[in-house]
């Protein structure tokens, strides 16, 4: 299956019988006959077994496994690409290869570049070594296929892969990490990996070190115990990864055929290499020697993930609480560091205190930074500012954290002021004007505060909200420093709850106050932003699988139909309202204060994200 750049493959482990090569047919075409994969690799010498040892010298034998792949070929119903091991002859001399087919047709065949000779390893008796070879075409089933050094390519699709053979991937070198610097984004690796205690681990991180480094898939299968068990027992694991990530593994022995499946983000792949100006340069600087073979595969729209989309993609798994305590460690740093490269007279921390959910997680990540500098809390000013719209429960709230962290605490309406400032302009409704004058005084009395009592003033808002735009210019936009900047609102609620059971234990009452109540600027009546804008989970969705991921409209519309309830329509909806606000809003992140990068992505105009404010995307 494919569709919308994602890719199914899948790894299989068939239970061959060595030196049976027909039994080992049929467990092939078996796999072929049930897999919903758009592609399928076999291990290493999958149609004799890898430890057939001198039968390979016999023809009988060559020849036996050239007609079982002939009856593959012909036999099977299977629409997409697969991948054997077989012992080929090319010119008198034996090759360990790779024989990659699609619709019925060899595409190529890849021989084995480095052929183990060590330990209980010797390949050498039987096979030549592939990188050696100079051979581009050889002759098979009447016809002339490439062989050798080949990378296989749909170009519509952007898809572009390579394959290489068990040892290949332990070389100091190995022929995928050429591939992947010729454009290659997928790597197939057809294994016979013999099995010992801690070798596993060892494979793991083998394998995922190399689609990070190569920012490819790796798809890699072993040929399991179904291989001779004289001297060995050989491994069946499975691997999946992409980008460093693990995406599938199963390391389990059976004693029938088992499969691996996963789906492959080819775009993010691709999104990935694009931006990275290291891999430009090495692509740059080397010269590469591979036969490029075309093929088409087929999509499908009714694709189904082997997983459900993640909803909340921005986020850690549920107990990797590691991960959580990182992320306020990295914000308590942050802001430990920029207090002390404030002059001493300017140290202390003024922050605007709404009882929301931005400005209860800076107001605990300052409370923590002066700590851990050995200062009161009092050095930190809070301040809530309530107007006619303010709600009563998050009003009481506000006082409530501040009282209960014993931080300095003022309260100061801002009605008299903005009702003055309105009647000097002549203004009355309650409209954007309205709105974002409120956001601008409480911003003017911040700013005054830290010149009054010798301090900066800590900015609140999240990324969701920068990228959204839902901030005032010159407001709530506005500060010293912004330490949730690099935060999207999802991540946010997520601190608030941990520090909840964990860090701040003797406020749970108070924080999990903050957590139900809507998320809400409290400009106007009864106002509730997500009513407005649309629900964050949603909007970090689209923002991490735009940003992130590198996805356009239509593909993050259809992974909000399986990530959500939603159809396809209301899919729509969120993301041409996201998009439009994302780029016609670029005008305020330019001027941004200066904040922490928390995760893999940053609006900052300075630290990552480059946009002109006049770019009309459509």
């Amino acid at each position: 299956m494919y569709h919308q750049g994602f890719l199914k493959v899948e790894a299989a482990t068939p239970d061959i019988v060595v030196g049976d090569i027909d039994h080992n047919k049929q467990a092939i075409l078996r796999i072929l006959k049930e897999t919903r994969a758009s592609m399928v690799v076999f291990p290493e010498l999958s149609l004799s077994g890898y430890s057939a040892s001198d039968l390979f010298f016999q023809e009988s034998f060559i020849e036996h496994v050239l007609s079982a792949l002939k009856d593959i070929i012909r036999e099977t119903s299977y629409q997409g690409v697969f991948i054997l091991g077989a012992p080929l002859d090319v010119n008198g001399i034996l090759y360990n290869c790779a024989v990659v087919v699609h619709h019925k047709t060899i595409l190529g065949v890849v021989p084995k570049h480095y052929l183990p000779n060590h330990h209980e390893f010797y390949e050498k008796r039987w096979f030549n070594a592939g990188f050696k070879s100079t051979i581009k075409q050889i002759r098979l089933f009447n016809q002339e296929v490439p062989f050798g050094h080949l990378l296989f390519e749909d170009e519509d699709k952007h898809l572009r892969f390579g394959v290489e053979i068990c040892q290949d991937v332990w070389a100091t070198y190995s022929p995928s990490d050429d591939m992947s610097l010729a454009g290659a984004n997928l790597i197939f690796n057809l294994s016979a990996s013999t099995e010992f205690i801690g070798k596993a681990d060892f494979r793991r991180h083998l394998i995922l070190d190399h689609s990070r480094k190569q920012m490819t898939a790796y798809v890699y299968t072993s040929c399991g115990q179904f291989e001779s068990t004289s001297e060995v027992v050989f491994s069946p694991h499975k691997l999946i990864a992409s980008q460093g990530r693990m995406l599938a593994e199963d390391d389990r022995f059976s004693l029938e055929s088992s499969v691996l499946t996963a789906d492959l983000d080819l775009m993010a792949i691709n999104y990935q290499k694009r931006q990275d100006s290291t891999y430009r340069d090495m692509h740059m600087s080397h010269q590469y020697k591979y036969q490029t073979i075309p093929f088409v595969l087929d999509e499908r729209a009714d694709f189904l993930f082997e997983h459900k989309v993640d909803p909340l993609p921005f986020l850690p798994a549920k107990d990797d609480v590691k991960t959580i305590i990182k992320a306020n460690e990295l914000q308590v740093i942050a802001l430990l560091k920029r207090i002390e490269s404030m002059p001493p007279a300017s140290q202390k921390i003024v922050i605007g205190v709404s009882g929301g959910l931005d400005s209860t997680l800076a107001l605990l990540v300052a409370h923590q930074a002066m700590k851990r500098l050995g200062r009161k809390p009092e050095d930190v000013i809070a301040v809530t500012m309530p107007a006619k719209v303010t709600g009563k429960k998050s009003l009481a709230t506000a006082r409530d954290l501040m009282d209960a962290l014993k931080v300095t605490k003022f309260e100061i309406p801002i009605d008299k002021m903005l009702d003055v400032h309105l009647d000097d302009l002549e203004h009355q409704e309650e409209d954007v004007m309205y709105e974002n004058a409120q956001a601008r005084i409480r911003t003017l009395i911040l700013m005054d505060l830290a010149n009054k009592y010798g301090g900066f003033v800590l900015g609140t808002g999240d990324m969701s909200e920068i990228a959204l735009g839902w901030m005032t210019y010159s407001g709530d936009q506005m500060s010293m420093y912004a330490i949730n900047a690099g935060l999207p609102k999802t991540w946010i609620r997520l601190l608030i709850a941990h520090h909840l059971e964990h860090t701040y234990t003797s406020i749970k009452p108070l924080l999990q106050t903050v957590l139900e109540q809507p998320v809400s600027p409290e400009l106007l009546e009864a106002q509730e932003t997500e009513t407005i804008i649309g629900p964050y989970d949603i909007n970090d969705f689209i923002l991490y699988h735009h940003l992130v991921l590198g996805g356009d409209e239509a593909r993050i519309a259809w992974l909000l139909t399986h990530a959500y309830a939603l159809d396809i329509e209301e899919a729509h909806e969120h993301v041409t309202r996201f998009f439009t606000r994302f780029y016609s809003q670029q005008f305020k992140r330019q001027t941004l204060p200066e904040g922490p990068k928390i995760l893999g992505i940053s609006l900052s105009p300075r630290g990552e994200y480059r946009m002109p404010s006049d770019v009309k995307r459509k």
